[in-house]
């Protein structure tokens, strides 16, 4: 009965403390993430929630220009951009609109996002950068 017991139980230390490394390892939460910054404070929200688009809103009182947009899908990054987004305006890009460097559209099909990154400017010059997840 003990070697018995003992094939099982060594095996199943094994699995339990290798599951328990891995699940540490693997918590990301995009909180504690270099460079990110909360949807409420942010100068735009974004909303990824509507699969065939990804919704932008300006938040600030002033109109931002240059706004660029990135997904971020391992290590391919899909960018588009809006040439002005007004104070609280809200506008839906199509995932079609985003492309990698040589030309190939985003499809959730294919890749698999993990975050949504955007700078802008506004008028007065002022740069603004948030990276949110996915």
């Amino acid at each position: 009965m003990t070697c018995v017991s003992r094939r099982i139980l060594g095996p199943l230390v094994g699995v339990f403390a290798l599951g328990s490394i891995l699940s540490a390892c693997s918590g990301s939460g995009g909180d504690g993430a270099v460079g990110t910054s909360g949807q409420s404070d942010a100068f735009v929200a974004v909303d990824v929630s509507t699969p065939p688009f990804v919704t932008i809103e300006n938040r600030t009182e002033q109109p931002l220009v240059d706004v660029n947009l990135g997904i971020k899908s391992g290590m391919l990054t899909y960018s588009g951009s809006v040439s002005r987004l007004e104070a609280k305006e809200k506008r839906q890009i199509r995932h079609a609109d985003f492309t990698s460097r040589d030309g190939t559209a985003f499809n959730l099909r294919i890749a698999r996002p993990s975050q949504v990154l955007v700078t802008a400017r506004d008028t007065a010059g002022k740069q603004f950068e948030v990276t949110v997840p996915w």
